[in-house]
């Protein structure tokens, strides 16, 4: 289930502009990680975590969220991370604590240090969620968004590409991306979104693209119930209780036998409700049916399809070697 993450309006506002100053906007260039193999069972079912560490070497497994605008770390790295710079108030579905702002540490992956900005969020990461993994912290769109990223599901690779000589080609089609703005915070860009129909259809808009979301994605709850018709079956305590999550009585994802989104079709996808003011959502489970490049110096998504099934279903699928 996927933990959206909000944060009060005045601490992220500050946050994001600490984020966004000259001293973090000044790109120093820096030698690209290598290859990263993905960790077993991502895409179908489990996040994507990468294993950074900081400068004095303890390992720090984290999620690579394109959903989160702020990398955040966990309480218990709080005495590592120096003078706290204030607090801000971080927000899931399931609860909301305290944060602090701090000057964020050096990132390292595979030995090369990682380009992120100014600061860094600190709080009890399993608070937010039952859900997450045992991780130590969410990899952000601070440090993200320097980035070109390539998902390869089908070969379990994580690639860091040179976003100055991409090649297109064989990349699949092109999606333009831009990135969301919160109202709430003057405008401030947050999240990456293409502008297109959701995964149940409806009016084109944002359609944010989160791989911190280990289902297909979410979509307005009308437009699960228009499409769950024929959609009941199994066992009675298994209509049941489909019937409920197609109604928003419990909160939990809705399986669905498939969809069509941009011409192309898939099945089994899992789908929860998205908030009011942003329903259309991509998830992790979606975007492994494909060959995923996310070109965010060039804003650009490349999608090209590899699988109809979820990642787990298809019979060509084998977990990476480590």
């Amino acid at each position: 289930m996927k933990t959206i993450l909000k944060f009060d309006p005045h601490g992220l506002l500050l946050t994001l502009l600490l984020l966004s100053s000259p001293a973090a906007a000044d790109v120093v260039q820096t030698p690209l990680p290598a290859d990263v193999i993905m960790n077993q069972g991502a895409g179908g079912g489990s996040l994507l975590i990468v294993k950074l560490r900081l400068e004095d070497g303890g390992d720090l497994p984290m999620i690579l969220d394109t959903g989160a605008p702020v990398t955040l770390l966990d309480k218990s790295l709080e005495s590592k991370l120096g003078t706290r710079l204030g607090t801000t108030t971080v927000h899931s579905f399931v609860t909301k604590q305290a944060a602090g702002v701090y000057p964020a540490p050096r990132l390292y992956l595979g030995g090369v240090p990682l380009l992120a900005g100014s600061n860094v969020l600190v709080c009890q990461l399993k608070t937010l969620s039952p859900h997450f993994p045992a991780v130590l912290g969410i990899l952000g769109m601070d440090c993200l968004r320097h980035y070109c990223l390539q998902l390869d599901f089908a070969a379990g690779k994580i690639r860091f590409l040179d976003a100055e000589h991409l090649n297109p080609a064989g990349l699949g089609k092109g999606f333009p991306l831009a990135f969301s703005k919160d109202a709430d915070n003057q405008g401030v860009e947050i999240r990456p979104v293409i502008q297109h129909v959701g995964l149940l259809g409806g009016a084109a808009g944002n359609l944010i693209i989160d791989t911190g979301n280990n289902q297909d994605g979410m979509v307005a709850g009308r437009a699960i119930r228009q499409h769950a018709a024929g959609s009941y079956s199994g066992g009675c305590l298994k209509r049941v209780k489909h019937f409920l999550a197609v109604e928003g009585m419990v909160d939990r994802a809705v399986a669905l036998p498939g969809c069509v989104w941009d011409g192309n079709t898939y099945t089994n996808i899992a789908v929860s409700r998205g908030p009011g003011e942003a329903p259309n959502w991509i998830g992790l489970r979606f975007l492994a049916r494909h060959l995923v490049t996310l070109d965010f110096p060039n804003r650009m998504l490349y999608l090209k399809q590899t699988g109809t099934a979820p990642l787990s279903m298809e019979p060509e699928h084998r977990p990476p070697s480590h």
